[in-house]
Formats: C-alpha cells, structure tokens, sequence
C-alpha cells in the first residue's frame, strides 16, 4: 500500500476514492501519515437491480449498516474528507436514510453519492443524499456548461474520468483545462490505479501476468480487469507522465506583459520554497541556454509575472523556453532532484516552408533501396487500441453497444485486411537528389464513405542493427496527438520502446517530429527530414500492426528482427472509449487530401 501510495505521489496524485467498498484500516493509517486526500466508499452497489433495490424496504437495514459502519470505524481519520453512499445504486428512499444517519452522526463531512444527480439532474438532483455533483465519465463539453451556466450551487468533481485501459487517456489536457478555467468544477478521480492481472506460470515455464479467461473460467470480462495507470507489477504506463502534468503543482505561461513568465502555484496551502526551478532556451531542439531561476514568493493559489530569463535569439529557427522545478530535498515519496513539474513557452515558431512545385521524381536507385528490409507502403491501419474496441470481446460492441466503435466500422470496412491502396486514392513520387538523399512526396484522398480512419502514412522496415533512436520532437516517452501536452519538444533519444500494454495494442508513437533518426551505432544512420508539413508522427519499434492486431497477451509477441517504422501525417486520437467519452472531434481523421512529404539520406 506504500509502495503504491509513493508512487501515487511521485505523479502528482493526491487523493484517492476506495471504489467501490472500505479498505483495509492500515490504508487509512498512511494516508494519514502521508497526506493523502480520501473519499470512503460505502460497500453499496447493486448492478443489475440498479433502480429498483434503493427503494425496497427489505434492503433499508443493509443499506443503513454498511454505511453507518464504515463512518463509525473510520470517522477519526483525518485524511478522509468526505463520505460516499456507494457506487451504481440507483437513487431512492434508502440513500436518503443513510444520508440523514451519516449527517447526524458526522456533520463535519460532506457527502458524495453519483447516482443522486445522475438521475434527478446535476443542478438540483439529490440534494439530499449528494454535497457534491460527480459525474461518471462525462464529457468535456458537459462539464463545462455545468461550471458556465451559474445555475448549480455544488461543485462538480468527476467521481469517474479517463478509463486507463490499455493505450488510453487521451484528452486528459483537455479536460484540465477547463476544470482549471471554469468556476464551480474541482477536478476528478482517474478510473483506475492498477491492473488487475495475476501472475500465472504457463506449461512451458514461462511466467505471464494473465486476465479474465486465461484460467478456463467462463463467463468473465477478458482484459477489462486491465484498466490500470500501473500494471499490476506497479510499473507506470505511458500515459502517467500526461498524468503527473496535469496534476503538476505549478505551472509557467507567457505573461501578461511581452518578455514576462507567468508561475502560478495551484497548491492550497504553502509556496513554492520546496523547489529548485531551472530554464533552457532551445533552438531547433538543441540546448543553447541554461540557468537557474529565483522566485519571488508566490503564495498558495496565486500567480506572479517574473522577468524572462533569457531573450529570443536572431534566426529564423523555432525557439523553446523550458522550465522545470525539482525537490530541492528528498522527501517521503522521492528523492531530491525528484521532476515535480515542467512547462514550455514556445519563443517562436517555426517559419512555414513553401514546397515549390517541381518536375515529376526520379526513378533511380539510392542507398536507402539497398537497405530497406520491406518497401515504402501506404498504411492506414493501427493495431486496435481497446478504446477502438474490444478485440477480444467483440460482442460487447456488435451486439450489446459497449465501448468503442472504431474498430467495428474500421473492420466493416476491410480496413485491416485490404491493401490500403484499394481503399483510398494514392498518387505518389520521389526524386533522387545529388547527394543520395530521396525526397518522398504522397497525396492521399480519403473518401467521405472512410471517414476517422486510425491513421494516414506510410510504413517500412530496417535492418535490426539499427537500433537506437534520436528525434527532434515530442518525447521522450510514448505520446499521441491527444495525449502529448507533457511530452515537450526537444531532441531525444533512446531504445525501441517495449510493449507496454497487457494485450498488444498500437503503441510507440512520437507526435510532431520534424526529424528522425535511425542509428546503427557502428555504422551510421538514417535520417528522415519532414519536408510538408512541418512535423509527421513516428513510430519505430519490432512489430508490425498485424503483429500486435493478432496477439492476445504478451507472451504470444514475438519480436522481429527488423526495425518497424510509420511515418503518419495524421494518427487518430486516444479517447477513452472503452468506457468513457470516445475521441474528442478535433483529434479525429477528416476525409479528403492529406498532402505529406519528406527526405530519407543515409549516412
């Protein structure tokens, strides 16, 4: 529970909801000690007679002793600040009771219960059994016209957001943006912390962390026990470094005022004298600048406007200010020099380059012809991430409705078993430049019958002594376009990323690269130069989309030997279909022509 607790903190975390039943005393006890902010959650759920058991006196005592003895075991614990009726209960007479007990008993808390609001409105809906409108998996737009409307008198706190299934959270930005501008809303609880998995040796001997059904048990729910931030074996997933941003504690905008930085300390009740604050100044990625910054005192929920530390440099080239704050001292949850927050202030774009029309390529052999493993091909698909849809449950979105509907049309269509080039119209050309290098240049036209396909690029493969990475882009881990607000530009590098994910899914991707390295580290590399637009999408790891479309558990990848890379113009969002709001509008796929193009020399 520690080990969990710290790790929680180290991304920013800091309260928990014990969905969907009491813990285990000691819990309470570190939470205490450490500070963490809970939710108690009464063991009150009632699935599939949802509407009908709240209002049933013959469950009346059952519903008033659970809940009465959760507050009366736990009422002396100060981290827990608010009471919960429950979970999925429906709304009736007996969530009222139970109400009136705890008020009583406890009038020091407020109370949270979702299903009071759901049912009977979020502006006046359930007064009586909810302090709190908590909302399950709504979406952005939904809250925020909460917050603007002035018509309710409770704050709003997701009880549910972001289901972390798989490669998921996308818009988490999003959703903090708003919840930051917009009065009357005050955050959420991520679904969830964990994985579910169960370690689990197979005939051969080998050992895998296995989900519903790998045991011969029926019925069950396949992998939608796998819908944690951390596996089960507590190791982040991608997507905790989005998290930590979004939760980070102070936060650096441009000023008011040209040549000024905005630094608002979003804590409630101390400054930011715990952490050392460093800057870099980047141009074109490369580090050019760097400092130390002093800060005023900036009290608990406030901002100040500091004097930036460095100037834009003459060029043309896009500049990044970067500023980072780190623990000065170590702490219960990291040591110090702990990354507690960071943001980036873009100084100046990059000038948008004008392709100049040109005569049709030429059809010469270069030197990357005599390296690649598989030819330069059209590519639409991605691998089924589980917020496209349950690839291994597909009945819950065919015949019941549940979760994403990505992967049922992209599959009505033949998306994933026809050549692209059958499905789309695709003119392309290349031209041999004198110094070997190859301009590559494609025209998709996506039909208006093919709209939010997951992807538009290109795939190829590498020999595998090509096995390290450098970019200038977004990074360093894994990000998609709606889930990259943490990944910051510069240039990176690194190994092939692993999959990460309990049932193969897309993974890998690093948004807006202007260029991209291939490494042979004995032998040189090959470099990809993003000619229009200004940035592409890459990917680069050992299997292919059919690869990880065809797994079903981890165990069953078996790495290739060469390198995989995707260059995409345009890649679908995240989302959080698989029990959440699907894809947000602007991080879809459009019809029509998707121009790109770009330069691959050897080196």
């Amino acid at each position: 529970m520690r080990a969990d607790l710290e790790l929680m903190r180290r991304h920013n975390i800091t309260a928990v909801r014990t969905s969907h039943y009491p813990n285990d005393s000691t819990f309470y006890d570190l939470c205490d000690e450490l500070g963490i902010y809970v939710i108690d959650e009464a063991n009150i759920e009632s699935h599939a007679y949802n509407t009908s058991m709240c209002d049933d006196p013959r469950y009346l005592a059952s519903w008033l002793a659970r809940g009465s003895r959760m507050v009366r075991r736990d009422i002396n614990h100060p981290s827990i600040i608010v009471w919960s009726l429950g979970n999925e209960s429906g709304y009736g007479t007996s969530h009222d009771a139970l109400a009136g007990w705890i008020r009583k008993h406890d009038p020091s808390r407020p109370l949270h219960y979702e299903g009071a609001p759901f049912h009977e409105g979020w502006v006046r809906g359930g007064l009586a059994a909810s302090d709190i409108v908590c909302p399950m998996y709504a979406t952005v737009e939904a809250i925020r016209q909460y917050g603007e409307s002035g018509k309710g008198t409770r704050p709003l706190i997701l009880c549910e957001y972001s289901h972390a299934m798989g490669n998921s959270n996308g818009s988490l930005a999003d959703y903090w943006a708003v919840i930051s501008a917009t009065p009357g809303l005050q955050g959420g609880f991520l679904w969830e912390w964990k994985d579910h998995g169960l370690r689990q040796r197979l005939p051969d001997g080998t050992a895998r962390l296995a989900y519903g059904g790998q045991f011969g048990e029926h019925p069950h729910d396949g992998n939608f026990v796998a819908d944690g931030l951390v596996s089960a074996d507590l190791e982040p997933h991608p997507a905790m470094h989005e998290v930590a941003w979004v939760y980070r504690p102070v936060t650096v905008q441009p000023g008011r005022r040209k040549g000024t930085i905005r630094i608002t300390n979003r804590q409630s009740f101390v400054g930011l004298e715990a952490y050392a604050v460093a800057w870099d100044l980047r141009v074109a990625g490369e580090v050019v600048q760097t400092g130390k910054l002093a800060l005023p005192a900036v009290p608990p929920s406030s901002s100040v406007d500091i004097t930036a530390p460095c100037r834009v440099t003459d060029g043309t080239d896009e500049v990044h200010l970067s500023v980072r704050f780190t623990l000065r001292k170590p702490t219960w949850y990291a040591p110090a020099g702990h990354l507690v927050a960071a943001d980036q202030i873009e100084l100046r774009r990059a000038p948008r380059v004008r392709v100049k029309a040109r005569r049709r390529g030429s059809d010469g052999r270069a030197a990357i012809d005599d390296l690649l493993v598989s030819p330069i091909e059209l590519s639409l698909w991605r691998a089924p991430i589980d917020n496209d849809g349950f690839k291994l449950m597909p009945d819950l979105s065919r015949r019941i409705g549940v979760g994403g509907t990505g992967l049922v049309r992209w599959q009505d269509a033949e998306v994933d078993t026809r050549p692209a080039e059958e499905l789309v119209e695709h003119t392309w050309d290349r031209l041999v430049e004198s110094d070997g290098s190859v301009e590559y240049r494609h025209r998709v036209v996506v039909p208006d019958s093919l709209p939010d396909l997951p992807r538009v690029g290109v795939t190829f493969a590498l020999p595998a002594r090509f096995s390290r990475l450098r970019w200038f882009g977004r990074g360093p881990g894994e990000n998609y376009p709606d889930r990259n607000s943490g990944s910051p530009l510069g240039i990176w590098e690194g190994d092939p990323d692993r999959s990460p994910y309990l049932v193969p899914q897309e993974f890998g991707l690093r948004t807006d690269c202007r260029w991209f390295e291939f490494i042979d580290p004995r032998r040189g590399c090959v470099r990809v130069d993003v000619v229009q637009p200004h940035a592409l999408h890459v990917s680069a790891t050992h299997f292919t989309a059919a690869d990880l479309t065809a797994a079903t558990t981890a165990t069953e990848l078996s790495a290739r030997d060469e390198l995989v890379v995707h260059l995409d113009v345009a890649h679908r969002g995240l989302g959080t279909g698989s029990c959440g709001p699907d894809v947000m509008p602007q991080y879809r796929l459009g019809t029509g022509a998707f121009v790109f193009a770009y330069r691959i020399t050897v080196a």
